[in-house]
Formats: structure tokens, sequence, C-alpha cells
């Protein structure tokens, strides 16, 4: 009799849990199954940071092959989707110091407005939008080492690469 509780019990919970639409991150996409393919637009720079989109779109292209969900093309005329966005903003601030009070730590920020478009037909549908997606990273520096400028390009590149993974897990989880 113990044993047929302790079985009702589990079968409640692995129902409850394939009912409420339960997914391991990564594995589950809430994009219609009769897309497939992805045009990624260089998004609109409004910052003084000459090469962040270029930085981004790159980024965001190898995640987007990595997620193996979409195709990706080189023409908006050949995509079921178009993904767009806008950088309105890139920040670094100095996060703490030394105690010759130069600081030893930045934080980038990196903030953004985008949308994924449906544009099969002649009138594009919104299907995603986050009119404020944003990442930031920290990076370490050393006042007088000759790297010192280098290690924001690293930090570029690092914002660039947590901002994709992030931006295409929310798009493709829808949320």
């Amino acid at each position: 009799m113990r044993f047929g509780r302790w079985s009702l019990v589990l079968l409640a919970c692995a129902s409850a849990l394939s009912g409420c639409g339960y997914h391991l991150v990564g594995t589950h996409s809430t994009l219609p199954e009769d897309v497939t393919t992805l045009y990624l637009d260089r998004f609109q720079n409004q910052t003084e940071w000459a090469d962040m989109d270029q930085r981004l779109l790159e980024a965001l292209s190898l995640e987007w092959v990595r997620r193996r969900r979409l195709t990706m093309v080189d023409s908006r005329a050949d995509a079921d989707l178009a993904l767009e966005g806008v950088i309105l903003r890139v920040a670094v601030s100095p996060v703490s110091f030394d105690d010759n009070g130069r600081a030893t730590e930045y934080q980038m920020t990196l903030s953004t407005s985008v949308k994924l478009l449906d544009i099969r037909s002649d009138e594009p549908e919104l299907m995603w939008q986050d009119l404020a997606f944003s990442r930031r990273t920290s990076y370490l520096v050393d006042p007088n080492a000759e790297d010192y400028f280098d290690r924001q390009f690293l930090a570029m590149d690092e914002l660039a690469q947590a901002y994709s993974a992030a931006l295409v897990s929310s798009v493709l989880e829808g949320f």
C-alpha cells in the first residue's frame, strides 16, 4: 500500500510538470515550427562606440548558428524572420579603486532595443520585442599595465557574447 501512494505522488508530479510547460533551458522554442530562416540585421549604433555593432553582429551570428534552430540567410528577402535592434547605450563605470584612488575594476553595460519580426507577408508581424534588453560585465585593470586599454576591448567581446547568449535564449524561449 505504501508503494502505491508514492507511485501516485510521483505520477501526479510528472503530470504537473509535463502540463506546465517545464523544459530545460536552451531546449525549447516558442517560435512556430514553420519558420526556418533568419536574417540578422546589423544593429543601429547610437553610441560613440564605433565597433560595438560589428562585435555584436558577429557574436549574435555565432550564437544563432550554435543553437541550430534557425538557418541564417544573407538576404532579408530569403528569410522568414528578421532580428533588428538599436544599440542605445554602452556605459563604462569604475566600481572599485586602489589605495591611490585609481580604478582597478570597471563595469561595462550594453543597452539595446530589439525586435523579432515575421517577414513572410507584406506586412511584418511583431513576434517578440524588448525595448530595454541589456547585459553587463565587469573587468579588472592594472592602471600601470601596458594592456590597460586592451582590457576594455576584451570586455566588449565578452559582453557581446554574454548579451548574444541571453538574447537568443529570450527570443527562442519567449521570456
